[in-house]
């Protein structure tokens, strides 16, 4: 009974790499039960066994998103570092984590609001509103600290920061990726922080 769990919990995560891949590949609507199975080495009914429906695929995928994008926040928050600093942190794990592959979890984020499901546009924008949500409480402790504006408006700050790495990695994937991800983030943060800090 391990065992079978075991496996079905490595299948699933496969499962959910390749549809990761083909995402950015090919684009959302063009990623097939098919795709993902020729993809990892599989029937289609393999596939099957593990997932009802794309759908229940892209909804696994979605859980994963989140996990990646809290757990760059909670890695970083940890009351060591000040809140700007700790910002600077949370956006470099982003880098870091797009270099490292491709920008696949801001690129998945676009592609599923291109396929135009309502329940699926949902569940993304729960996990971005999340994420804002914990960026907010870390641009409070900042203003509470005196290091941030005391006028900053929270809500624009919290979207702007998700908005630095949804745009670089965008511009990124459209060019081919034939720019240092890392220098332009440094140039952009370097206008982000001098907007949000107490003169």
């Amino acid at each position: 009974m391990v065992t079978q769990r075991k496996n079905t919990q490595v299948r699933q995560k496969q499962i959910v790499s390749a549809a990761r891949k083909l995402i950015v590949r090919y684009g959302s609507e063009h990623v097939t039960v098919r795709r993902m199975a020729k993809e990892i080495g599989v029937s289609e009914g393999a596939i099957y066994r593990h997932f009802k429906s794309k759908r229940d695929i892209i909804h696994f995928l979605i859980g994963d998103i989140e996990n990646t994008l809290i757990g760059d926040i909670e890695k970083n928050y940890t009351g060591k570092l000040n809140p700007l600093e700790t910002l600077e942190n949370i956006i470099a794990g982003h880098i870091s984590s797009m270099e490292q592959r491709k920008g696949v979890v801001f690129l998945v984020i676009a592609e599923i609001v291109s396929l135009g499901d309502k329940k699926l546009n949902k569940e993304v924008y729960d996990v971005i509103e999340k994420y804002l949500e914990r960026i907010k409480l870390i641009l409070a402790d900042g203003i509470n600290e005196g290091l941030l504006r005391p006028d900053l408006d929270l809500d624009a700050a919290a979207i702007l920061f998700f908005s630095m790495s949804q745009g670089m990695v965008d511009i990124w994937a459209l060019s081919q990726y034939n720019f240092d991800l890392n220098n332009q983030y440094k140039s952009i943060w370097n206008v982000y922080s001098e907007s949000i800090i107490k003169r």
